[in-house]
């Protein structure tokens, strides 16, 4: 089995790093983000921002040693990894600020110019990069979303959310849909909302626990992960918890690859059979 890794691209490319975010611009093409390793002490000096960032573009059909690039960038805090793709005319990766307005930095097939999701200073605070048919989402709390519909041009998608003071309790830390008529986004409490095409609209669900993660399936469900690694599938307003998770920690990504759902966090990786999670 050939590696994904040598010896030297490790101590050029990765060492002194981990990976905090990944993202898959096309088959062949695969970005990550990196944040410089340093001790608690070291980083409490220090705000996000400050902290070297590194973006890697990995190449899986390249031989060994010609497979990697990167870049640095400073000024990044608390980056995100997404990518865009046609229509846009130069698929590329992205890396997220969570600053004020947002900025975007293009990488590969060329380099910037610099986006700002939200030149007004509205602090869109980019949870999550989320691409759908060809369009690239930024996903924030209080129910933040942008789409960006050309380069550069990033602009509000909140039709139907009501005008209310931004809470923690509100969603968003994921996107996923059916079609661009066919969209849920979640995350807050318990926060489930599903777009038709033309708007938002909020529905219900049976718990106000915090929300991570929506896949819509390949088998016509949709799941929600949740706080404690808990799962729910249904959709629209149907729901049911089909696994109570005890973890303290949150799946990061969920999704649905060979007819069947994947499910990983920090430290596990799981797929769910139809009755229990397994190995």
């Amino acid at each position: 089995m050939t590696p994904l890794l040598d010896e030297n691209t490790w101590l050029a490319v990765f060492a002194g790093f981990e990976i905090i975010d990944i993202a898959i611009r096309e088959k062949d093409v695969i970005q990550l983000g990196l944040k410089k390793q340093l001790s608690n002490e070291e980083a409490s000096h220090l705000f996000d921002g400050q902290i070297p960032s590194r973006i890697v573009t990995y190449f899986p059909n390249r031989p060994l040693g010609n497979h990697y690039g990167f870049q640095e960038l400073a000024g990044m805090h608390y980056p995100r990894i997404g990518v865009s793709r046609s229509p846009f005319p130069r698929p590329s990766g992205l890396i997220s600020s969570m600053n004020g307005n947002g900025d975007v930095w293009p990488f590969g097939g060329g380099n910037g110019p610099m986006e700002q999701i939200s030149p007004a200073g509205l602090f869109p605070g980019t949870d999550r990069l989320k691409c759908l048919f060809g369009f690239t989402y930024s996903l924030g709390t209080g129910r933040r979303i942008f789409k960006r519909t050309g380069i550069g041009e990033w602009v509000s998608f909140n039709s139907g959310f009501p005008h209310t003071e931004p809470t923690t309790a509100q969603g968003f830390s994921d996107l996923d849909a059916f079609s661009e008529f066919d969209m849920y986004a979640v995350g807050g409490h318990g926060d489930v909302w599903h777009h038709d095409g033309t708007k938002w609209t909020q529905l219900g669900f049976p718990s106000n626990v915090r929300l991570e993660t929506v896949t819509c399936a390949g088998d016509g469900n949709v799941y929600i992960s949740g706080e404690g690694g808990s799962l729910w599938v249904g959709n629209k307003s149907t729901w049911k918890r089909i696994y109570k998770g005890s973890s303290s920690i949150l799946w990061n990504d969920v999704l649905w690859f060979q007819d069947k759902l994947w499910l990983a966090s920090d430290y596990q990786f799981r797929q769910w059979d139809g009755k229990e999670l397994v190995r």
